[in-house]
């Protein structure tokens, strides 16, 4: 699969699985976060209406991949090119309908929405839940999965 998305489609588990596996291959020095998610800038706060704790690995390495991070717990803002990548590197799954895929529509209505009305989204990776927050978004994370 390319950097970006393609039009391939996974539409089984397995392909699902296998997807996953050469894309976190493929990502030098890679380390599952242990929580991650997108969250929009709303009035000067970070709002998290989706997030991922110990699930959902395809959607932290497509985040990941998207948006440049590696290992550790990080922030990054998110423009509308690295939202737009994001949602291509998932996009293979969402034929699968076996599996749900929350991320996909989640991060694609919040690319639209950024896309029409402006504003910012921002990524969050925890790499372990004993680590210290890295900023005010990294707070606003861990009180939305607290």
């Amino acid at each position: 699969m390319r950097e970006g998305g393609s039009t391939e489609q996974w539409r089984t588990r397995e392909e699902v699985v296998a997807g996953l596996n050469r894309m976190e291959e493929a990502h030098t020095g890679w380390r599952r976060p242990v929580a991650f998610a997108i969250g929009e800038l709303r009035d000067g706060e970070t709002v998290f209406t989706l997030t991922n704790v110990n699930e959902r690995l395809l959607s932290s390495i497509a985040l990941a991949r998207a948006c440049g991070h590696v290992a550790g717990t990080a922030t990054y803002t998110l423009d509308a090119e690295t939202m737009a990548k994001a949602v291509a590197l998932l996009s293979p799954a969402a034929a699968c309908t076996d599996m749900d895929h929350p991320n996909h529509r989640h991060w694609t209505e919040l690319a639209e929405r950024l896309d029409r009305d402006g504003g910012r989204a921002v990524a969050v990776f925890v790499q372990d839940l004993d680590d210290a927050p890295v900023d005010d978004h990294d707070r606003a994370f861990r009180a939305a999965i607290a």
